[in-house]
């Protein structure tokens, strides 16, 4: 699948998550893309030889952490779809853990997604207050990863 597939659908998962819809189909030349909240998955397939289907948990959006709002900080939330690190290896240690010290740019974890990693950089600088999700597990748009407070200097 070319990138321009992986937006797509991407964007598709996005605007189905927001709707309403409780089922919706769709087939290109390039993939077929099944989502259904009802049975709380989602189907890709491509046409193309050697790739392969994809089956994701679908939910309602995640409210944001009560830690990050009450602290007056910020909720660092997954850009796309697919399984997120902690770490670059499972020998080393994680990128960042609970108290550490973070600077705007600063690598938080990574999500890989089609084969393809994906950094998720620190969006302010801050103190790590909660990581929200648990290492090599699957994240969903927009679901809350991390709770930064952010720090004025």
């Amino acid at each position: 699948m070319s990138m321009t597939d992986t937006e797509a659908m991407t964007t598709l998962i996005k605007q189905f998550n927001q709707s309403s819809a409780q089922v919706m189909d769709i087939k290109t030349t390039t993939f077929e893309l099944h989502l259904n909240k009802q049975a709380e998955t989602v189907q890709t397939t491509s046409t193309q030889p050697h790739q392969t289907v994809v089956n994701t948990p679908v939910s309602a959006p995640t409210p944001t952490s009560e830690t990050a709002a009450q602290a007056g900080g910020t909720t660092v939330t997954a850009p796309l779809v697919g399984v997120a690190y902690l770490a670059a290896d499972p020998q080393q240690a994680p990128f960042v853990q609970v108290g550490d010290h973070v600077k705007a740019g600063e690598t938080l974890c990574v999500i890989e997604a089609m084969k393809m990693i994906n950094e998720v950089p620190s969006p302010v600088s801050g103190t790590v207050k909660e990581v929200l999700i648990k290492n090599a597990t699957m994240v969903e748009f927009d679901e809350p990863l991390f709770a930064i407070e952010e720090t004025t200097a």
